[in-house]
């Protein structure tokens, strides 16, 4: 029983000596001190306030950063004052994506689509929001420059928004990083640093995919054109873009900015096929050997998807926004229907689907239909969560026009 007590008097000493050194150093300008709740762990911490788990472990002399407690005590460092470019907003602590979104004149799933956010209730302190319209959010796209033969010409920023002049400028031969807590050069910071890679790249023609990999953020631009815009903080996310490009040279553009924490850019293309050849078609069944790589498009001139399709073509993604005109010639304006069948392969875990469709939207995993909305509706998105094992799955899209603007978005996320 006295061994016991021993025991118990000795933790607590332990705990209150932990309480005292958190208490006796002194809060910074800018810190914050955290309670630990029950349920908390310090990497769901460390997101939330928008630091690195490893700084918040140091800044209160924490060795294994999987052991905190309820009660405890945890000084949050202040992150350097970095000023946000404009159209980009950083949230604080008490903002919702509604507030935000009332701030600008916008609505919280316009942030949330410019922003890759599924969850509209879930943001953080520390991120950073693009803002729809609120300004231009990114620079005028740079002219090319010489670099080595076959060599990215990369710029290398002491600043994490590509502002003024480079600290210095190489050749790299691939665009492919995982610097980790390292900085890519002594002559760089570790964190909060960014860099443009420009090169000019000879293309055999057709449908091409790319791919950016990244932590924090990235754009992609292709002959000036602004391909990809994931310009936040985030942890390391995969990112794809399909483009139709003619045979020739085409100028392609990557910025990366890191925050701080892990640092991560990669970069890559694949050849998908030749461009698109809009042909009639005979039938209205979909084709069961849909492609892996592309969606089989079957354009209907009705809105009950009946009778033989105009035509059929294959889209890279299913992402239009066609407005008041007509997405394929032969196709009315208004009143008219798409089926799309694609093959993809899948992690064997829990996906949400989600399309945002004007007007009516369906969508089928392996013939079960998960999205049913199949009504007149103004840009309104739609998930479904779905349980899928790992393999190839075929997935299908219905989508209809009933009048004005036409409209249609679909993807997935690994949840």
């Amino acid at each position: 029983m006295m061994k016991k007590v021993l025991v118990m008097l000795c933790v607590a000493a332990m705990l209150l000596l932990t309480v005292g050194e958190a208490a006796a150093r002194p809060i910074l300008s800018g810190e914050i001190t955290h309670i630990v709740q029950p349920g908390q762990n310090l990497y769901g911490i460390a997101r939330y306030y928008g630091v690195d788990v490893w700084v918040l472990a140091r800044a209160n002399n924490i060795v294994n950063p999987n052991y905190i407690y309820a009660g405890q005590r945890l000084i949050i460092p202040a992150k350097p004052t970095v000023q946000p470019p404009a159209g980009v907003y950083i949230v604080k602590v008490g903002d919702t994506l509604y507030s935000i979104a009332r701030q600008y004149g916008t609505t919280a799933w316009a942030i949330a689509q410019a922003n890759g956010i599924y969850n509209l209730n879930y943001i953080y302190v520390g991120q950073r929001l693009l803002i729809p319209g609120a300004a231009p959010v990114t620079p005028t796209p740079p002219q090319p420059q010489p670099s080595g033969s076959g060599a990215w010409r990369g710029e290398y920023f002491n600043v994490a928004d590509l502002s003024g002049a480079p600290a210095f400028v190489r050749n790299d031969q691939a665009v492919n990083f995982h610097w980790g807590l390292r900085s890519p050069d002594t002559r760089l910071n570790t964190d909060h640093f960014s860099v443009r890679w420009t090169r000019t790249v000879n293309f055999r023609g057709g449908v091409y995919r790319f791919t950016v990999t990244t932590d924090d953020g990235a754009r992609l631009w292709v002959d000036g054109a602004l391909v990809m815009e994931q310009w936040r903080v985030q942890p390391e996310t995969t990112y794809q873009a399909d483009l139709t490009l003619t045979p020739g040279n085409h100028f392609i553009v990557i910025e990366y900015f890191d925050d701080t924490g892990n640092a991560t850019i990669q970069f890559s293309f694949v050849r998908l096929g030749n461009v698109p050849v809009v042909t009639p078609t005979p039938t209205t069944t979909p084709d069961p050997a849909a492609p892996a790589e592309a969606w089989l498009g079957e354009y209907f001139g009705n809105t009950q998807l009946s009778g033989k399709p105009v035509a059929t073509r294959m889209d890279g993604q299913i992402g239009f926004e066609w407005g008041l005109g007509s997405p394929i010639s032969g196709l009315p304006e208004n009143y008219f229907g798409v089926r799309w069948t694609r093959k993809v392969s899948f992690f064997e875990d829990n996906y949400a689907f989600c399309a945002m469709a004007d007007d009516g939207v369906r969508l089928y995993v392996d013939g079960v239909r998960v999205i049913d909305e199949w009504h007149a509706s103004n840009a309104q998105s739609y998930c479904a969560e779905v349980d899928v094992t790992k393999g190839v799955h075929t997935v299908m899209v219905e989508y209809y026009e009933d009048g004005g603007n036409a409209l249609i978005y679909v993807w997935w996320e690994r949840r």
